[in-house]
């Protein structure tokens, strides 16, 4: 069985229902059983036949559309021109299955517009079930808090991305078309009707969720957000603190002092309370001490708070914050708090999100500054040893642990520099403690000290099995080509034992089939014609007194049988006298028969070959032989042709040998095979090659003896 068919059978275990033989592949009719595929399946191209409902289509973005059965859905990827359907169109599609970027598609080949459908109910998930991928291209609908709505370009084609909050996770909305009032929905409590999709990566795995929606109008509000200027003014440090009614989830409004910004990624404010960081991007003309007020958000993050997707607006300009001293453990106890604190920079400076990371050591404990990288390289004067000052933004995280804790205490911080002028050098790094040269010194000579012992001991170890060695490698070389030489040996006899064998049992088998041939041969003709001869005679003797010339008419009968007879034994002594197959090829053999028969008078006789000549096995080649030679003597004894072609006819899918005249013909329904010797013998030829034999024939109309030995048959004979 080759590769493919073994493929598509497995394929056929895997998807029940379906049909199929060796020769076809499997038929894909529901959206469920190509999302069952594997990749290395699907990259197969599986034919598929679809009928189902367009769920998501837009004419002027992305290669292909979304499409759902009573199954399940699955993305469908345009090859060529877009068709003119629309979203709840019902259709009829059929293509060949693709690995697809997360789970298989359909590449669509032909298509049919059935009507109008109706597009599936949505089912109702959260966003931890989207996050599973089980839903994949299939019509949902979740209800969450938007917390920003902002026009995003993709393919130069405007959409509205929608950032939603569900059920505690974060998740991406695009909506294809949208009225610029639907800008306006920040803060609103919204229910989502669209498609699910996703963010994946080149590995396939699914990085971020994302619900594709074609317009607005299935983006139902709920709640419509609150108006900013009716939202109280919340102290920091009741944010997350203990409420009756719990955490707040939608948008907050807070005032404070800002300590310091990286623009375009975050914001430091304090207010008389507490402080926190702020996510936002329109901090740029801001500077540190100015008043302002803040609508977003609140979220826990490590051990800080943030305010997400906040507004910032200004409300006036103050003194400059206050820098308070400290220790790092002042920093872990009080996050976001403008701080100074003094360290020795322990490790070269390495670079993180836009910023050069400071490893810095004060009091037996580790800490981090981050620097905003302005572009080239760290000042030469951050080498390890020296001692700095940082001034910055406190922020604590807890350091990976392998013990489960349950209170998780911020173990690491993070000193936010708001510009590299924040880091003062106090004192600069020697250069002979640049690190620990000298420890490093010695430590490098005692390590080649005692290297070079280790090699010379080594070596000394080596010189000694080094001779034993020599030694047992000669005497092993010595015994491999005695053994080499006995196996030579050995396996010669052994080739010739089996040629000889073989040779016996190939000449068995022949003598074997020609003395069956030649039983048929004197039974069908000698046989009988003797017979009849003896009948004829015994008459003769008869009427030789009385009646002269009817005893004459049967002697004349009885010398013309035996002259058929003659040419009968005489065809069969040729056939007895064949060309050996050893000594020539098929199609030499058969060339020679054509000219053994071309010079004794009677029909002509021609060979023609087809396609590329292989090898055939000699088994094989004999038994097509004899099918030839019987189809020939069976036209020359009994067809009365004027010419005999043979066509012999190399294919990919196998071997066929053709002999066909243009004789008188016969009934094939009035002539069985069990009633004549040769038809038998043709029969139980090919069925011995495993091919096919078919007779055509019909009366005045020739005779086509034609057999088809498949390929597989070939090898195996």
């Amino acid at each position: 069985m080759t590769p493919a068919r073994l493929h598509w059978l497995l394929l056929a275990l895997v998807l029940p229902g379906q049909t199929m033989s060796a020769g076809d592949e499997t038929l894909l009719r529901t959206a469920a059983e190509v999302h069952r595929l594997k990749a290395s399946e699907a990259i197969h191209q599986v034919p598929v036949e679809l009928e189902g409902v367009v769920t998501h289509f837009h004419h002027r973005l992305g290669d292909g559309f979304f499409f759902q059965d009573e199954t399940d859905g699955i993305y469908v990827k345009l090859s060529g021109q877009k068709p003119p359907f629309r979203s709840g169109d019902r259709i009829r599609l059929t293509g060949r299955t693709g690995a697809g970027d997360y789970a298989p598609v359909v590449q669509l080949r032909a298509w049919e517009r059935l009507g109008p459908g109706r597009l599936p109910e949505p089912e109702r998930v959260t966003a931890a079930e989207l996050a599973t991928g089980r839903y994949d291209c299939r019509r949902v609908e979740l209800r969450g808090i938007v917390r920003s709505a902002q026009p995003a370009l993709r393919t130069a084609e405007a959409h509205l991305a929608l950032q939603l909050r569900a059920d505690g996770k974060d998740l991406l909305v695009g909506v294809n078309e949208y009225s610029p009032a639907s800008t306006n929905l920040t803060d609103a409590i919204v229910v989502v009707r669209g498609v699910a999709a996703g963010v994946f990566s080149r590995q396939r795995q699914l990085l971020a969720p994302v619900v594709v929606v074609e317009t607005d109008a299935d983006v139902r509000v709920i709640e419509p957000p609150q108006r900013v200027e009716d939202l109280p003014v919340i102290p920091i440090e009741r944010l997350f603190g203990y409420q009756p009614a719990g955490f707040p989830e939608r948008r907050v409004r807070v005032r404070g002092q800002l300590l310091g910004h990286q623009p375009g990624r975050w914001l430091a404010v304090r207010d008389g309370t507490s402080g926190l960081f702020v996510q936002t991007g329109d901090a740029a003309e801001l500077q540190p001490g100015d008043t302002v007020e803040l609508f977003g958000f609140p979220e826990v993050r490590e051990q800080s708070l943030w305010l997400m997707w906040a507004t910032v607006r200004r409300l006036g300009v103050g003194q400059r914050p206050l820098v308070l001293p400290g220790t790092v453990a002042d920093g872990l106890q009080n996050p976001c708090e403008l701080r100074s604190l003094t360290g020795e920079l322990i490790e070269p400076p390495r670079p993180g999100e836009g910023s050069w990371v400071l490893p810095l050591r004060a009091e037996g404990r580790e800490f981090e500054a981050w620097v905003p990288a302005a572009g080239g390289a760290h000042p030469a004067a951050w080498r390890p040893g020296a001692q700095l000052e940082v001034t910055g933004i406190t922020e604590p995280f807890s350091l990976p642990s392998h013990r489960l804790q349950m209170v998780p205490f911020p173990r690491g911080l993070r000193l936010h520099a708001r510009s590299a002028a924040d880091v003062l050098i106090l004192r600069p790094a020697p250069w002979w403690t640049a690190p620990g040269v000298t420890r490093w010194t010695l430590w490098v000579l005692a390590g080649v000290l005692c290297l070079l012992g280790s090699v010379t001991a080594v070596a000394l170890v080596l010189a000694r099995k080094n001779a034993a060695l020599r030694e047992a490698r000669a005497e092993l070389r010595a015994a491999r080509d005695e053994l080499a030489r006995r196996f030579t040996v050995r396996t010669g006899e052994w080739q010739e034992e089996l040629a000889a064998r073989h040779a016996a049992e190939a000449d068995f088998a022949l003598v074997t089939a020609e003395r069956t041939r030649l039983a048929r041969e004197l039974h069908d003709t000698l046989e009988q014609t003797l017979a009849s001869v003896a009948l004829q005679l015994d008459a003769a003797r008869g009427f030789f007194r009385e009646q002269p010339a009817e005893s004459e008419r049967l002697l004349v009968a009885a010398t013309e049988q035996l002259r058929e007879s003659q040419a009968e034994v005489r065809r069969s002594v040729w056939n007895l006298r064949s060309v050996k197959l050893e000594e020539a090829t098929l199609p030499e053999a058969l060339r020679q028969l054509a000219k053994a028969l071309a010079d004794a008078p009677g029909p002509g006789v021609s060979v023609e070959c087809q396609g590329t000549p292989e090898h055939i096995p000699p088994g094989v080649a004999s038994h097509l032989f004899r099918i030839a030679q019987e189809a020939v003597t069976n036209a020359l004894k009994h067809a009365q042709p004027r010419q005999i072609r043979i066509t012999l006819a190399f294919a990919p899918e196998g071997l066929e040998l053709t002999v066909a005249d243009d004789g008188r013909g016969y009934d094939t329904a009035a002539v069985t095979a069990d009633g004549h010797f040769g038809l038998r013998g043709l029969r139980e030829r090919a069925a011995a090659l495993g091919g096919q034999l078919c007779i055509e024939s019909a009366s005045a109309a020739g005779t086509r003896v034609r057999v088809h030995v498949p390929r597989g048959q070939l090898r195996e004979n």
